[in-house]
């Protein structure tokens, strides 16, 4: 019941903005620079662009993906690190927030002398992702009641097997938090790498259409792109809803 009101609050607050565009493009309130959403879409329903519209989006959703298990896990990998390995922690924390205060825009050139070109996209969406991930997976481990920790204690179990049997199930509903984040910081981080001379994608065609003053494609990668990081949230909300009925959350 929540997600779908939580769907049909989102359904309304689109088709309000989508309203309001076109309006605003139709009076010209904002200049040239902001067309008719219309216009838009005509212009993207064109085979030409629609052609190149879906095999940019598809680069960019292979980027963000990648992008996103790898700063899943690493997010994930530090977290439990700091869990087993306790004087570890303080650093691995301090690491992680010195990395994520790094804006991702003065990385790019450091990840193309690094790990090149056409893994720079994947690599400024692994950063975009970890530090969503760690902090939402830290919370859960600190929720983690403290009946539980004094049992594991009683018994003598060791830092391994706390976290497997009882740390991280606890922590799953936070982790996923950090996932739904994530997957949308993944989409942008993976067209800002791709703004630094990556071959194609999302990030390609708007730097490209600003430069040429294409407003359309401009518009409509842009939209593409907010679609994509939308509907990936909104699968991973499903998922945490099935996931903490079944834990009886």
């Amino acid at each position: 019941m929540t997600v779908a009101a939580d769907l049909l609050k989102w359904l309304v607050g689109i088709s309000t903005l989508m309203v309001f565009w076109e309006i605003a493009g139709r009076q010209a309130w904002l200049g040239d620079g902001l067309p008719p959403l219309s216009g838009v879409f005509d212009y993207a329903n064109e085979p030409r662009s629609t052609e190149l519209l879906l095999r940019s989006a598809g680069i960019t959703a292979t980027n963000a993906s990648y992008g996103f298990v790898i700063g899943s896990l690493i997010g994930t990998l530090i977290a439990c690190s700091g869990q087993i390995w306790r004087p570890l922690k303080q650093g691995l924390d301090t690491l992680s927030t010195f990395v994520n205060a790094i804006p991702l825009i003065a990385l790019g050139p450091l990840m193309i002398v690094t790990v090149g070109e056409q893994f720079t996209p994947m690599a400024t969406a692994a950063l975009a992702v970890f530090f969503a991930v760690l902090v939402a997976t830290l919370g859960g481990f600190e929720r983690v009641p403290n009946v539980h920790r004094d049992v594991t204690r009683a018994y003598g179990t060791t830092h391994w097997r706390a976290l497997l049997l009882v740390q991280f199930p606890n922590a799953l509903p936070s982790l996923i938090d950090g996932l739904k984040l994530g997957v949308s910081t993944a989409v942008l981080g993976a067209i800002l790498g791709e703004w630094f001379g990556a071959p194609a994608g999302l990030g390609v065609l708007i730097v490209s259409s600003m430069q040429n003053f294409q407003i359309n494609l401009l518009w409509s990668a842009a939209i593409i792109g907010t679609v994509m990081s939308g509907a990936a949230y909104f699968l991973l909300a499903l998922l945490q809803a099935r996931l903490l009925r079944r834990l009886g959350l």
